[in-house]
């Protein structure tokens, strides 16, 4: 597929038709032919033939112009560029009645009162224009200043936080830079006081001191304070760390943070938070039914399940909801259907497979089936070898293995060896599964 019939594909109906009426107008400078192949392009009419070198050349123009309009249309929409811009421009030509309407323009409509860098912008708009008048002018430089430093914080704090959420799904270890001296300067110079601040600095600390747990409660308050602070993609930037970290208190076994996931999946969900484009995705989709029935909240996992489906994509939505149905059966103990179920998902990511081959070792292994289990697990090591999973992942999958292998070797009549296992088992740091191998135990 031609980068052309890409670009064209990711337009929306709107955006073809005012690209069509551009491309002939002197911003594009395009001609007759431009609009032609356009046309074609946007109807899926171009055939994938051999161009000559003019077609070629036509398809690269419109691309370009394309492109283009993405960024001019991305522009209009960056509130903080536009103003800027604005303000330059007019202080570059020295018209004060331009740059102060602009300027009083920008206050009245700034995004947000916590949006410490657009106001770190204007206020450093308005010294340089009163420069012009007077070098001798103080203005506001100790508001300019602070209002640069809040926002270069927080802008690395929402850096450090994307970065530290992935290094830790792949157990790499981050080097944090400048902010190790920024980190002193927030607490030195009071910044907590600060709301963005602080809600940005505990999921920080969330990340990368997991076992200090007050900073989840002086997240989980500062977020309950000032929620509506944060528009709807910052919220999921915080939202997911702070699940992330409820996730792996529950896998080490403490239920009240079962619960507590629960409880941020079900608000983030009501909110909208948990929607990339619009859609859920299937492994946050799979994670909270499966959540769910952790906590015996049976009935709960099949309303989440039924009520949330139209939020997947199409593509996913019925192997998704095919896998849900098997963990729920299979909560159910109706085994036959569960694994009726799990032969209708078709999953293309791995640790959604890992998922699957976890449910169908705990169906093996409770019907008895000791060879298929046997096979099941070689065929699920080899599998994690070839895919090369890392970190957290890769640890927890080895673990479901390694003690499923030692519950079949186990004399169900040796006391001594089945409290040992236990203690193995309740000693692992990483192990979702843990519950169920106890239960197996017992």
């Amino acid at each position: 597929m031609s980068k052309l019939i890409q670009i064209i594909s990711i337009l929306n109906d709107k955006d073809t038709k005012i690209i069509s009426s551009l491309i002939t107008s002197p911003l594009f400078n395009g001609q007759k032919r431009h609009q032609v192949m356009f046309s074609l392009a946007k109807k899926g009419k171009l055939k994938v033939t051999a161009f000559t070198q003019d077609e070629r050349n036509t398809m690269s123009d419109l691309f370009q112009m394309i492109e283009r309009y993405l960024v001019i249309r991305h522009a209009e929409q960056d509130t903080l560029y536009t103003q800027k811009t604005l303000l330059s421009t007019y202080r570059h030509h020295e018209n004060e009645k331009l740059f102060l309407s602009a300027l009083n323009k920008s206050k009245t409509t700034a995004p947000s009162s916590e949006d410490y860098e657009y106001k770190a912008v204007l206020t450093m708009e308005e010294w340089q224009f009163g420069q012009l008048k007077s070098r001798f002018g103080h203005g506001e430089v100790d508001k300019i200043i602070h209002n640069d430093d809040v926002a270069s914080i927080i802008r690395k704090l929402k850096q450090i936080i994307a970065l530290g959420a992935q290094a830790t799904l792949t157990s790499r270890q981050l080097d944090l830079g400048l902010f190790i001296q920024m980190d002193a300067y927030i607490l030195e110079r009071g910044l907590l006081e600060i709301p963005i601040i602080k809600v940005y600095y505990c999921i920080y600390k969330l990340i990368f001191v997991p076992n200090e747990e007050r900073w989840f409660d002086a997240f989980s308050e500062a977020l309950q304070m000032h929620e509506d602070r944060f528009d709807n993609e910052s919220i999921k930037a915080i939202y997911f760390p702070a699940i992330n970290y409820c996730i792996r208190r529950f896998n080490t076994g403490d239920k009240k943070y079962g619960e507590l996931l629960l409880q941020y999946y079900l608000n983030g969900l009501n909110k909208n938070y948990l929607l990339t484009n619009g859609f859920l995705s299937r492994n946050t989709y799979r994670n909270i039914n499966t959540v769910a029935i952790r906590l015996d909240h049976l009935s709960q996992a099949i309303d989440i399940s039924v009520r949330y489906a139209h939020l997947l994509r199409p593509e996913e939505k019925e192997t998704a909801y095919q896998f849900n149905l098997a963990n729920i059966y299979y909560a159910q103990q109706n085994y036959t259907a569960a694994l009726d179920s799990i032969q209708q998902v078709n999953f293309d990511d791995h640790l959604s497979n890992l998922f699957a081959k976890t449910l169908l070792i705990k169906i093996y292994f409770e019907t008895d089936q000791d060879r298929l289990l046997d096979s099941h697990l070689d065929a699920m090591q080899v599998y994690m070898l070839r895919q090369k999973i890392l970190g957290y992942h890769k640890s927890n999958y080895a673990n479901i293995i390694k003690y499923t292998r030692k519950l079949v070797r186990l004399n169900p009549y040796d006391k001594e060896a089945k409290e040992k296992l236990a203690i193995q088992i309740c000693e692992e740091k990483i192990l979702t599964d843990r519950d169920w191998l106890l239960r197996q135990i017992t």
